[in-house]
């Protein structure tokens, strides 16, 4: 079907991108906020005096872990979202470029939108499992904490 008979033919190839270009943006967004808090913790925690800091030491190692898996986590995401917006201008590109052209640059378009497309899936993906394993580092923190202070209320 050529872009003239039905101008929105485009919205169907780039609606897909561009609502996972946004997804992910919400989600680094997030991440950001959270890569942020997890730093301060990090730092409260090393600032600690000596004697203190002992107690803490299950801790540090659990936030550095969280630290790493949310710098995994963002550099997937960013991949993602570049992909994403690339996919997003392919298909418009192509879209426009397939009304005065060949059909080897709407093959070539369309493998490239879809190329970028199951890349930018691969690592929007990559990105979640990273924080699903940050957020599992995070409840033990959590948890570990309550039982401290749970254990202090009891002696």
């Amino acid at each position: 079907m050529a872009l003239s008979d039905n101008p929105f033919v485009v919205l169907s190839y780039v609606g897909g991108p561009a609502l996972l270009t946004n997804a992910t943006s919400v989600f680094i967004l997030s991440t950001s906020n959270r890569f942020a808090r997890a730093i301060d913790r990090a730092r409260a925690l090393s600032a600690m005096p000596q004697a203190q800091r002992q107690g803490f030491a299950d801790e540090l190692v659990i936030v550095h872990a969280r630290v790493a898996h949310m710098a995994r986590a963002m550099a997937c995401l960013y991949v993602a979202l570049t992909c994403f917006a690339l996919g997003t201008a392919i298909s418009i590109g192509g879209a426009a470029v397939a009304e005065f052209s060949s059909s080897k640059v709407q093959v070539f378009a369309f493998a490239a939108a879809g190329i970028a497309g199951a890349v930018g899936f691969a690592a929007f993906v990559g990105g979640a499992a990273m924080l699903v394993l940050e957020s599992r580092a995070a409840m033990k923190a959590v948890l570990r904490e309550a039982d401290a202070a749970l254990a202090s209320l009891k002696k």
